[in-house]
């Protein structure tokens, strides 16, 4: 109803006592509730009450019809798809980034991978995912 308010307000500074006197003798607030309801899907569309105010015939007010007739003829919106990464590509993106490969040193820095080839070896249960990175850390092939 705030809009049909401020809709009202506009149309009577547009139209003076032209405006309010076609509806003499009615009910001021049936006469805006009818507006309301008959206007109630442009009520959150404000481009498109404007665009309304802008076609008016400057000659006489509008009915609520008539004026939601101008309301219909409102063009659409431009519609603007935005680009959107496909999730592979973004995934890679974040491994490119942030998970750049480390290159295995020489020294104490691969004597963990050492370690751990030398215990699944010895029988010992290891992970098998740290026993594919400490074979991949040794540059040896084959991960059973």
């Amino acid at each position: 109803m705030e809009f049909i308010e401020g809709l009202f307000d506009r149309l009577t500074l547009r139209y003076g006592s032209a405006f309010m006197d076609r509806w003499a003798g009615l009910s001021l607030a049936a006469v805006k509730e009818d507006w309301a309801r008959k206007l109630a899907s442009y009520a959150q569309r404000p481009e498109v009450i404007e665009h309304a105010l802008s076609l008016l015939d400057p000659a006489g007010p509008p009915t609520a019809a008539a004026f939601r007739e101008l309301c219909a003829s409102a063009p659409a919106p431009a519609f603007r798809a935005q680009p959107q990464v496909k999730q592979s590509q973004r995934a890679a993106e974040i491994r490119r980034k942030y998970l750049r490969p480390v290159a295995p040193r020489v020294g104490r820095e691969r004597a963990w991978a050492a370690e751990m080839v030398q215990r699944a070896r010895a029988g010992e249960r290891v992970p098998g995912y740290s026993l594919r990175l400490a074979l991949d850390a040794l540059n040896r092939p084959g991960a059973s």
